[in-house]
């Protein structure tokens, strides 16, 4: 076994030690609640688990791979969530996808959790030597580690120098042509109207929403765009739900509607988060006890009268508005993506016009 921690070994060190050393075994990194995990063999990552992080769903979905109600459809027949990713497997057995945009998927959720680990200048790591077979993805589809590593840190260096702030609104200023562009420099500019933050185009596209915001800077470092002086006032939306895979779902259906998305698993870190980030709208995700989670939200100061959607397969509770119960919306499960953001859109523009 391997361990230490990060502000003594940085985690590129890491790396060398435990991909050229062709072991074979599972890299545990943790760091302020947070815990990622990557399968390693022989100098290749089968998969990358981050939670709270990016998930294989929702970069499928993200990837126009997958639709988000294809998404569903596989958790809902899944026994319990398992970090080695049988939703690709699933997809792929489905015909859903192809064994290249299996691949094409697993390559990127590593990259974006490797991404996310070289940002961390502190933590616990530990590499236990066993064995892969667990991880639900075919060897072939393995990511070459070093070469994945030595990428995404060169790019890293580059959007961190010109990142924008998630809020930041951009528009036009000038005749791209004129300019050598970075990389996925057309889509950003596609995307940007005026209007929508950074965090909002970030959630339309198909690229890394940290890569997103390092094209928006460096996209306005050379005046292709101009940053607007007032910075839009997103609305947050406290997501309730107790599945990692459904969070960061509702979490792009949210930003895509131009909210902030602040995802917890049960009511009652919900009831802590909501004195700290004061949302204008909840989602609850019914667990199975989603209509007494209602009750007990309604009842807290500064909750009574929000915006308020549960997601449930119970189409029993009818009569809890005739009998003057807490008011809430009412959405099946699978959610529809376009009836969610219609009812974000409505909610969270009238909370954006109200301040």
């Amino acid at each position: 076994m391997i361990a230490g921690r990060l502000r003594n070994v940085p985690l590129s060190e890491v790396f060398q030690v435990v991909m050229t050393g062709h072991k074979v075994g599972t890299l545990e990194v943790k760091s302020k609640g947070r815990v990622a995990t990557l399968y390693c063999e022989r100098g290749r990552i089968r998969y990358a688990n981050l939670r709270p992080g990016v998930h294989l769903g929702e970069v499928m979905v993200r990837l126009d791979l997958l639709s988000v109600a294809e998404v569903q459809a596989i958790l809902a027949s899944q026994v319990q969530e398992h970090a080695g990713a049988p939703l690709g497997l699933a997809a792929l057995r489905l015909g859903l996808i192809d064994e290249a945009d299996l691949a094409a998927a697993v390559r990127r959720q590593v990259g974006e959790v490797i991404s996310e680990l070289l940002t961390w200048r502190d933590g616990a790591f530990r590499f236990t030597e066993a064995g892969t077979d667990n991880t639900y993805v075919p060897e072939e589809h393995a990511v070459d580690a070093m070469a994945l590593l030595f990428e995404v840190a060169g790019r890293l260096q580059d959007e961190d120098a010109a990142r924008v702030a998630p809020a930041a609104v951009f528009t036009r200023a000038a005749d791209p042509t004129t300019v050598t562009l970075p990389d996925g420099a057309w889509e950003v500019l596609e995307a940007v109207d005026g209007r929508r933050s950074a965090r909002a185009v970030a959630a339309d596209l198909d690229m890394p929403e940290r890569q997103v915001y390092g094209v928006l800077g460096r996209l306005e470092a050379v005046g292709v765009l101009r940053r607007l002086e007032l910075v839009r006032d997103e609305p947050v939306v406290l997501v309730i739900c107790a599945s990692h895979a459904l969070q960061r779902l509702l979490a792009l259906v949210v930003e895509r509607s131009g909210g902030v998305a602040r995802l917890v698993s049960t009511p009652a870190e919900a009831i802590t988060a909501a004195a700290a980030v004061r949302p204008h709208a909840l989602l609850i995700d019914d667990d199975g006890t989603g209509w007494g989670s209602v009750g007990t939200l309604r009842s807290e100061p500064g909750l009574t009268h929000l915006p308020m959607l549960l997601m449930t397969n119970d189409s029993g509770h009818v009569g809890w508005r005739r009998w003057r119960r807490p008011k809430v919306d009412v959405m099946a499960r699978p959610f529809d993506e376009l009836a969610l953001l219609e009812w974000l859109e409505r909610w969270l523009l009238s909370a954006s016009s109200s301040r």
